[in-house]
């Protein structure tokens, strides 16, 4: 007779060998790649894009005036009043300040008396040199000195010397007059004016572009200007001359810079000068192209040829090659060479980021 102890062990037993043969085939099936996903290498992924695209330079700078002028005076005088105030506006040739002028008006008076004298002797050499009287010698040496204080008595201009006036038309924005001071800042000289004039009507960038950007810059080309004063706001601006030679960034530097020139249309906004503004200079745009990141362009250094790495929906690679239009910051655009390529490149297709020589047409690969 058999033992049903022994048999119902034997039999618990082999239910779990079969539970465990189970748990191990769920296990490997987890573990084992799927048939439908190809294996390769790792790659991210872009996306194609339909849209519009533009090229920018963006360069700091000050706002200015469009006319600007520093007002100083060679005349060593102290000056005796200031008729003027930050913010007044001015015109050509209006008095700024008015000097203490006596001294001028002695040596003037001085340098008459010397000219009437020497303009009397002269008069009488060329009489007497006429008759024969004077020797030639005589004669041209009176002519000289009435020359000389001719030419002394001319530079004794008192309304000029004595009066500041402004060169141009504009507004006082800087006042460092003051009542007592000499004009020119005494005998060692000042470089501060005295006055400074600008033209606040029109505003003005002078921005400096690199010498690697200067052929993207062209007279007329729009730009955008913005500053932490016109908060959320922008106003706008043309290029309007671009010098004919550059300069060295700065002492420490190799790289060359050309001074460009921005007008300003501030328009009804507050956008005043003296600020920091950033002005984005349009280069070019395009309008509803198809774009990639710029890392998903590989060109063939052998060919010059460009091409992208598509991303079929299997995962598996195919190599286009297309050609480059506009380049902006961050895509660029492109377009097919041919009509396979043609259908291939369509909006929202995946393409391989920063493609690598290891890349190859109908390549399986994993995406990141």
């Amino acid at each position: 007779m058999k033992n049903p102890l022994k048999n119902a062990s034997k039999k618990k037993k082999t239910l779990i060998i079969i539970g465990g043969i189970v748990v191990l085939c769920v296990i490997v099936s987890f573990i084992k790649p799927k048939n439908d996903v190809p294996q390769g290498i790792f790659v991210s992924a872009g996306t194609v894009s339909r849209g519009n695209l533009s090229q920018t330079i963006s360069i700091k700078s000050t706002v200015e005036g469009s006319d600007s002028a520093n007002v100083y005076s060679a005349a060593n005088y102290r000056i005796n009043s200031v008729t003027v105030k930050e913010g007044d506006t001015v015109t050509e040739g209006q008095i700024l300040a008015k000097l203490d002028a006596d001294d001028l008006t002695d040596e003037y008076n001085k340098a008459k008396i010397s000219y009437d004298e020497a303009k009397r002797n002269y008069n009488n050499s060329k009489a007497l040199y006429e008759e024969g009287a004077l020797s030639q010698s005589d004669y041209l040496a009176a002519k000289a000195t009435y020359d000389t204080s001719s030419l002394t008595l001319s530079s004794f201009n008192i309304t000029e010397n004595a009066n500041v006036t402004s060169p141009i038309s504009g507004t006082v924005t800087r006042v460092n007059a003051t009542v007592g001071k000499l004009a020119n800042g005494g005998s060692g000289g000042s470089n501060e004016p005295l006055f400074v004039i600008e033209n606040l009507d029109k505003l003005q960038m002078k921005v400096k572009v690199s010498e690697y950007d200067i052929g993207k810059i062209k007279v007329g080309q729009s730009a955008t200007i913005t500053a932490e004063v016109l908060g959320d706001a922008s106003v706008t601006g043309t290029v309007s001359h671009i010098s004919p030679t550059g300069e060295q960034r700065d002492a420490s530097s190799t790289e060359m810079v050309i001074p460009v020139v921005i007008d300003i249309d501030k328009g009804e906004s507050n956008l005043i000068a003296g600020v920091t503004a950033k002005a984005t200079i349009l280069i070019d745009e395009v309008t509803d192209v198809l774009t990639v990141p710029i890392d998903a362009v590989w060109e063939d250094p052998s060919t010059e040829e460009t091409f992208l790495f598509i991303i079929s929906e299997n995962n598996t690679l195919t190599k286009i090659a297309v050609n480059i239009g506009l380049e902006g910051d961050f895509d660029t655009e492109v377009s097919a060479t041919d009509e396979t390529s043609k259908e291939l490149l369509t909006e929202g297709s995946s393409v391989v980021l920063a493609p690598s020589y290891e890349l190859a047409d109908g390549m399986a690969v994993t995406v990141m």
